[in-house]
């Protein structure tokens, strides 16, 4: 049986200017682009974004601390040459905590990225460390923050509250107009 699930992409969501963009969770979509208006609309409920990024689950290169306990996998890794690419680069730093932005590199694959990563941004002890291309992750777009994020802060159709639907249907029953 063929899958139906759509691909999945990583959503990640920075708070105000300035501050590190945090791992949120995931989205199905059919494309990058609905997967930007997807995670809008899970995870940009409130309180309000300021920037947004998704990038397609597959594209991310990561590794746990377990993994990287021994020191082989490092010292495996070899600069194979060619044309480098910018890669962003997350950690999670709290076992309870999200993955948060760290910074970016530039290598010419992902378990070079990786290293460098590491060798960069190892400063503090990292749980685990995400690496992903730039250029296959969707931004938002700074100009259209207000219209990609207000939306959500400014309908109640968001808010459960302005949906008493158990009040609804005891009254409709009390009035007769609704059976058990």
């Amino acid at each position: 049986m063929p899958d139906t699930q759509w691909p999945r992409f990583m959503v990640f969501q920075q708070m105000a200017p300035g501050e590190p963009l945090v791992h949120n969770g995931t989205v199905h979509a059919p494309d990058i682009e609905m997967a930007l208006l997807n995670g809008r609309d899970v995870f940009v409920r409130r309180p309000r974004a300021h920037a947004m990024w998704v990038t397609p689950v597959e594209c991310i290169f990561a590794k746990t601390a377990q993994e990287l306990a021994d020191g082989t996998w490092l010292a495996g890794v070899q600069d194979a040459g060619g044309a480098e690419e910018k890669y962003h680069v997350f950690g999670k730093l709290h076992h309870l905590g999200q993955l948060d932005q760290l910074g970016m590199v530039e290598a010419a694959s992902a378990p070079m990225a990786m290293k460098r990563a590491i060798e960069g941004f190892g400063g503090k002890p990292v749980l685990v460390w995400w690496v992903f291309p730039a250029a296959r992750t969707l931004y938002s777009d700074e100009a259209e923050a207000e219209s990609l994020f207000q939306f959500s802060e400014s309908h109640d159709f968001k808010n459960q509250a302005f949906y008493p639907v158990i009040t609804m249907m005891r009254q409709m029953r009390a009035k007769g107009k609704l059976e058990d």
